[in-house]
């Protein structure tokens, strides 16, 4: 961390906690009224706190594809809510998961949002941007990995026989898959669901389909 704002006069057991991490990393600490810490953390609930950490490095999409053995990429296309990226981030540590990839004409932003879902996971889980999932797909196919699309008409989970090496694809909520990554996947998956109950968050989604290749592949 760079530096940390508390919001002045805040107290308790949770405050002196923030304060004693703080002093510990070395990490500056000042002190604002809600009216800057508002404008500091944008949209995101702050609870009286927040911090600027030094950026991250994205890793590289053949540091993921070239790993040897079992591995299980989350993929998401264009998603746009930076709270759906960091909630993948988290089910990818959860499982243990080998990476996130984000598609999109641009890198993620790393802090905000995607942090404070991430719940401190980010550094946990390696991180891609790619500008176009289709062509990350046909790459990961060249490298012995399944490529399958979260989709309603897809084929239900529980009947695939998901692979040792696979890479999940999620579109936006609104538009799903983009047409171009659905020309390259080996194939459609979906998740049941009761009647009346059209589609999940991409993250709830994410969390399922990433727990049930887990399942069929202990640690």
């Amino acid at each position: 961390m760079e530096v940390v704002w508390v919001l002045e006069g805040v107290r308790g057991g949770r405050a002196q906690r923030v304060r004693q991490v703080a002093r510990r990393s070395g990490t500056r600490i000042r002190e604002v009224n809600r009216q800057t810490l508002d404008t500091l953390a944008a949209d995101v609930a702050h609870n009286g706190f927040a911090a600027r950490l030094a950026p991250m490095a994205l890793a590289r999409a053949d540091d993921l594809l070239d790993l040897p053995g079992r591995a299980c990429i989350l993929a998401l296309d264009s998603p746009e809510d930076g709270r759906n990226i960091g909630a993948a981030v988290r089910v990818a540590a959860g499982f243990s998961l080998t990476g996130v990839v984000v598609a999109g004409p641009h890198p993620p932003p790393l802090g905000g949002a995607v942090a404070k879902v991430a719940a401190g996971t980010l550094a946990l889980v390696p991180l891609v941007h790619v500008a176009s999932l289709g062509d990350f797909a046909r790459h990961a196919r060249d490298a012995g990995f399944w490529v399958l699309g979260a989709d309603t008409e897809g084929e239900p989970v529980d009947r695939w026989d998901l692979p040792e090496r696979l890479v999940i694809c999620i579109g936006r909520e609104e538009r799903g898959l983009r047409a171009k990554t659905r020309s390259a996947l080996d194939g459609l998956v979906s998740i049941p669901l009761a009647t009346g109950v059209e589609s999940l968050n991409l993250a709830v989604a994410a969390g399922i389909l990433a727990w049930e290749w887990r399942r069929r592949f202990p640690r």
